[in-house]
């Protein structure tokens, strides 16, 4: 059963039943590129997350934020920064890992082309789940006062599966649930 858990997509098919009825299921309904883009979002969010607490500290100079301050300038251009940055790491990481081998990239300069036309529409792709995250991250802060990191901790929850559905239709022109 450890074969079902490799990376790669490549794997050799199992044999026996009950081995092929899992592996049927896990290609089906995409569960390793969920678990891939996951894990490449996760990395971006940590990105942000740093230079989200980061940029809190030195404008700050602690991780506790006013409620008040829920409009600020300062923090609404500290999100945007810390999620375009956060964003293009994740893009990297699913172009090269989640999607690998399942886009046609074309050749040369109209693969390259292809690549930033896809970057874009990562970008506002999760644009989407950003204005998400940062709702619910500002809506805490002002109704609880709940701190930025934790705020965007939820907000992320939140929207998750809104970023990966239309990443996958909208960016890779993939089914999200695996295979069609």
């Amino acid at each position: 059963m450890w074969h079902l858990l490799r990376i790669g997509d490549n794997s050799p098919e199992p044999n026996g039943s009950w081995k092929r009825t899992v592996y049927d299921l896990w290609r089906k309904y995409g569960v390793s590129r969920v678990a891939k883009f996951a894990l490449a979002s996760g990395i971006g969010f940590l990105i942000a997350e740093v230079i989200l607490i980061l940029g809190v500290l030195v404008f700050y100079h602690t991780t506790n934020v006013p409620s008040i301050a829920y409009s600020s300038p300062i923090i609404l251009g500290l999100n945007a920064l810390a999620f375009g940055i956060g964003v293009t790491v994740a893009f990297v990481i699913n172009e090269n890992v989640t999607v690998r081998g399942q886009v046609e990239e074309g050749r040369s300069n109209q693969g390259r082309a292809n690549w930033f036309k896809r970057w874009g529409k990562y970008q506002l792709a999760s644009l989407l789940g950003n204005i998400v995250i940062v709702g619910v991250q500002l809506a805490l802060l002002a109704i609880i006062s709940l701190s930025l990191v934790f705020g965007n901790i939820v907000g992320a929850i939140v929207a998750y599966p809104v970023t990966y559905f239309v990443s996958m239709r909208f960016v890779w022109g993939l089914h999200f649930l695996g295979e069609k």
